[in-house]
């Protein structure tokens, strides 16, 4: 006999998804891009704090990205489309894992924001998957394109005689192109131009913040 479910039961069991969405999201295992590399022999004091500013940032980004993929999950039309949400949170955790450890390296700390962008995030994940799993899927491919242009910028500020920040930059950059293309595979819907823009401020003004705390 299959059990019926009251509204009630539903609520119960779609509240106890989202927190395991929340907790459990583990990151795919890949080693990190950097292990294998020597650190920068007597880094200047200046370029350390370059480093170190620019890495904080990107492991905000990383932060965002892990809340974003959790609320697009969360409102998913499809089972797999959530799947392929939550597989690409997972390769999102990689990289945050990799930023953590690079500014640990250099004795840098993760920005104090770090709680509002998650939060935040998640409920930007959420609003962009109400209507349709297309509209979720045009945000992913425009916010991964942004994120690429952002790494590629940070990529040339680094000195080049960092080749283990480089190296995980790189990778990340990779990685998120690849996500875009997946998104716009899977049918992405072209987002409109004064969305866009709203995307690029909210970006810029997280990025200046966690530059500095």
């Amino acid at each position: 006999m299959i059990k019926k479910y009251t509204k009630t039961d539903k609520i119960l069991i779609k509240s106890n998804e989202i927190l395991n969405m929340l907790f459990n999201i583990q990151s795919s295992g890949r080693e990190n891009p950097a292990n294998n590399i020597n650190e920068v022999v007597d880094m200047k004091e200046s370029d350390s704090k370059l480093v170190s500013s620019l890495m904080r940032v990107n492991h905000s980004g990383e932060v965002a990205a892990q809340g974003l993929y959790i609320g697009h999950a969360i409102l998913s039309k499809t089972k797999t489309q959530e799947e392929m949400m939550l597989n690409m949170a997972s390769e999102e955790k990689d990289h945050l894992e990799w930023c953590e450890q690079r500014l640990k390296e250099l004795n840098s700390r993760t920005s104090i924001f770090n709680p509002l962008w998650f939060s935040g995030s998640i409920a930007i994940g959420m609003l962009s998957s109400i209507s349709n799993d297309k509209s979720a899927l045009g945000f992913i491919e425009e916010t991964e394109k942004q994120v690429a242009e952002h790494l590629e910028s940070h990529i040339k500020k680094i000195p080049k005689s960092d080749i283990k920040t480089h190296s995980i930059l790189k990778k990340m950059k990779s990685d998120e192109e690849h996500h875009g293309e997946t998104a716009q595979k899977n049918g992405a819907s072209e987002l409109p131009l004064r969305l866009k823009k709203v995307m690029e401020i909210t970006s810029n003004i997280m990025k200046f913040a966690s530059y500095r705390l």
